[in-house]
């Protein structure tokens, strides 16, 4: 143990003694806490459930012991039982996660997938301690970690555990070993989806023929979602919600977490008038806008407190008025129910609160109240699913909840089966002594858990069903938790997309969910938008459920992807970056071009030169010029440009870009600005071959040539040194093919619009005459 470690565990000690948490947690024989708790990590953090996160488990990482032990089987080895990781892993990694979420207040999620997890996996490789790692150990540990997910995720996660937490502390004794690991980080998804190997005609055919393409939406997937939402009928309460929830962003380009917490007070509207006080539509302008309020994330700077939601407004353009608006009251209208029973419950703190908690109501009764199903009564339903599901109307559920209590008075129809299986789960319960809850009868008196019962005639005590909800079964409560403001909270119930919490009797069972009588509400996170796009394999996407072909059925998107098409069409349609930057409440107009995947010719579009100026230069000076204002070009001719243009002034530059327009040309590997009126290119299109003229773009075809001729380089040199000679051409042969796979790499490496061979020779200039020249 080295004392560097040490104080890091001490670190960790006395920011959990700060927050009350105890150090010491009781472990089971497999490493998971015996409370079921251990530390409560968003109750520590002060953060808002759902969902909520805990650590709880100091046991090997699950996935990683499957790996080790399968491949201990091949070996004929004894697999590695599970058990608590030493104390000093456990140690380590209660004090990693303390510090990440107390000092470095690093986000809940953050801490529980990238330090912990990791940390339990590195610990689940090894058999040495802590500061006994050596590069070897974890080089093995990013190994298996990448075997366990395909696309790689993982492994990142271990080997950046190494930079963000052993190197800087000096937890290893081996000393920093970050920079040794030699392990490949993910960096995009280009990476993983090697757009290269695609034909022109596939890049050219979809939205993804632009840069940095794979943050954009497939354009299929996206006019899918586009006709489902807009034109498809929801077959499900939720669904209706998820419809909803996609229109919106599709919309405004909003975050999903930003749509999911979008207020029940969003509408905004402001008047202008002009000088005289009136409409100023009188006088050719706008009397009226629309904005929306919402909480915008990524407000915060590096003193505020994370948690705090930020209030702001995003104006609403007049051709999407009428959509937004009608769109979100009818989640208001559709919402009202559970808006009503979540706002009875946050002011009482009951989970039942029509009730008093002495009350013995009928089961019958409570059981639409726990489960949501509004059939308690076995009777023909197709009609009452299918009346509902045309508009959602609760009136429905009311007409439904009065006709079997019309009929259960005559006694004419038996009880629901899956009232029957609830009532049986329960007894089991109560015979097995594991709940304190009891039926009744009407007087109140207990009924004995082996006296036959009629189903009709038994009832429960409200408050012994609330305390029976609460320790059983958590999932049924609902959100009542207020989120807070800068300057005071927002309850629950005065969000706009609740949902109730656990429907399963519509969501799983194809059946209904009485929203006017059903106890658990839910406040949606971003999971709510991210499963209804396909985030969860598990879960159907509204491809999976909407779509009208197989193709369809399998596409997915990912929320965020709206919010950047937006951004691009706007850049794309001319619109201020100012203005582009305001609407997505931006800090500075950089961050927004971070969301511009325009193609170079949509970019060359939007940059504007003098009218005047573009009639005299004509259309490939214009093109040129355009290349120069937009930064995107560089060479001798640029330089003369500029340096003309400082000097003589505007007029002179574009003068001398005029006769020097065809200095411009468009190559298979970049833009070459150099002049071959009189003699033809001395490189002979070999541009990568040290040319000072030629300058990087971002274009997928050129990129796909380099790559290309990158490969066949490679296998020549590769072929030349494996028949090695003495001779002067074989010398020759070697350095030519070498020294062009080192150009067209540095052309690679090269950013847009920059220039890979500044230094190189001018080729554009005749040769200096030797002393044996004639």
């Amino acid at each position: 143990m080295n004392p560097h470690y040490s104080a890091f565990i001490e670190l960790g000690k006395a920011l959990a003694q700060e927050k009350g948490l105890p150090w010491e947690i009781d472990l089971n024989e497999d490493g998971t806490a015996r409370d079921g708790i251990g530390w409560n990590l968003t109750a520590v953090a002060g953060d808002v459930p759902p969902p909520t996160h805990y650590l709880r488990d100091l046991g090997p990482e699950a996935k990683v012991l499957a790996i080790i032990n399968a491949e201990r089987l091949e070996l004929g080895l004894a697999p590695k039982v599970r058990e608590p990781l030493s104390l000093a892993w456990q140690d380590l990694v209660k004090a990693a996660v303390a510090e990440q979420l107390l000092f470095r207040r690093n986000t809940v999620p953050h801490v529980s997938q990238c330090i912990a997890r990791p940390l339990r996996a590195i610990a689940t490789c090894v058999d040495s301690e802590p500061w006994q790692l050596t590069i070897d150990d974890l080089r093995e540990a990013v190994r298996i970690a990448k075997a366990v997910q395909a696309s790689g995720k993982f492994g990142d996660l271990v080997a950046g555990i190494v930079k963000v937490l052993f190197d800087p502390n000096h937890i290893c004794d081996a000393g920093q070993m970050y920079a040794w690991l030699d392990v490949a980080r993910l960096r995009t998804k280009s990476v993983i989806r090697a757009k290269h190997i695609w034909s022109q005609e596939a890049l050219r055919a979809d939205l993804e023929a632009r840069k940095r393409a794979e943050r954009l939406p497939e354009r299929r997937a996206f006019w899918e979602l586009t006709r489902i939402v807009m034109t498809e009928r929801p077959r499900t309460f939720v669904d209706d919600l998820r419809f909803a929830a996609a229109r919106t962003m599709i919309v405004t380009g909003m975050r999903a977490g930003e749509v999911a917490l979008l207020p029940l007070d969003w509408k905004r509207e402001r008047s202008y008038v002009d000088s005289k006080g009136r409409p100023a539509g009188e006088a050719g302008g706008i009397s009226t806008s629309l904005m929306v309020r919402h909480f915008a994330e990524k407000q915060q700077d590096e003193d505020s407190d994370s948690r705090i939601l930020r209030e702001n407004a995003q104006p609403v353009p007049d051709m999407f008025r009428l959509l937004l608006t009608e769109t979100l009251d009818h989640v208001v209208t559709l919402t009202e129910p559970l808006r009503a029973t979540l706002k009875l419950q946050c002011e009482t703190g009951r989970l039942l609160p029509w009730y008093a908690a002495d009350d013995i109501v009928p089961f019958t009764e409570l059981y639409t109240r726990i489960s949501g199903s509004p059939f308690w009564l076995e009777m023909e339903s197709e009609e009452f699913v299918r009346r509902y599901r045309e508009s959602f109307d609760p009136s429905v559920l009311s007409d439904l909840y009065a006709l079997q209590q019309q009929k259960q008075s005559t006694g004419r129809l038996a009880l629901h089966m899956a009232l029957y299986k609830l009532g049986n789960r329960l007894q089991d319960k109560m015979r097995a002594e594991h709940i304190a809850l009891r039926f009744r009868r009407a007087d109140g008196a207990a009924i004995g858990v082996k006296e036959r019962m009629n189903w009709k005639d038994t009832y429960l005590r409200v408050g012994e069903l609330e305390d029976y909800i609460r320790s059983t079964t958590p999932t049924k409560v609902s959100d009542t938790a207020p989120l807070p403001l800068a300057d005071g909270l927002v309850q629950p119930w005065e969000l706009l997309f609740l949902q109730p919490k656990r429907s399963l009797a519509e969501e799983r069972n194809d059946g209904l969910c009485d929203i006017t009588r059903y106890m658990a509400v839910n406040r949606p996170d971003p999971s709510f938008i991210g499963y209804a796009l396909g985030d969860a394999k598990e879960l159907p996407s509204l491809f999976e459920k909407y779509g009208e072909t197989d193709e369809d059925r399998a596409l997915k998107i990912e929320s965020h992807m709206l919010r950047h098409l937006q951004n691009t069409e706007l850049f794309r349609l001319g619109v201020a970056d100012t203005i582009i930057s305001k609407r997505f409440n931006r800090r500075s107009v950089a961050q927004s071009y971070e969301y511009d995947h325009r193609s170079l010719a949509e970019e060359l579009d939007q940059i504007e030169i003098p009218p005047d100026i573009e009639i005299m230069l004509g259309e490939k000076a214009s093109t040129v010029a355009k290349l120069i204002k937009g930064g995107r070009a560089s060479g001798p001719i640029v330089e003369a440009f500029r340096r003309i243009q400082a000097t003589e002034g505007d007029t002179a530059a574009y003068e001398y870009l005029r006769v020097e327009a065809d200095g411009f040309h468009a190559t298979p590997y970049g833009h070459c600005l150099s002049s071959f009126t009189v003699d033809p290119c001395p490189n002979h299109l070999e541009c990568f071959n040290d040319c000072r003229h030629l300058s990087a773009t971002d274009l997928p075809e050129n990129r796909e040539n380099l790559i290309r001729l990158e490969g066949k380089l490679k296998i020549a040199v590769e072929e030349i040194k494996a028949r090695p000679s003495t001779s002067i051409g074989w010398k020759n042969q070697l350095e030519h093919a070498e020294q062009r796979l080192v150009g067209v790499r540095t052309l690679l490496a090269t950013p847009a619009g920059e220039r890979p061979f500044p230094d190189g020779r001018d080729l554009s200039l005749p040769p200096q005459r030797g002393v044996l020249d004639d």
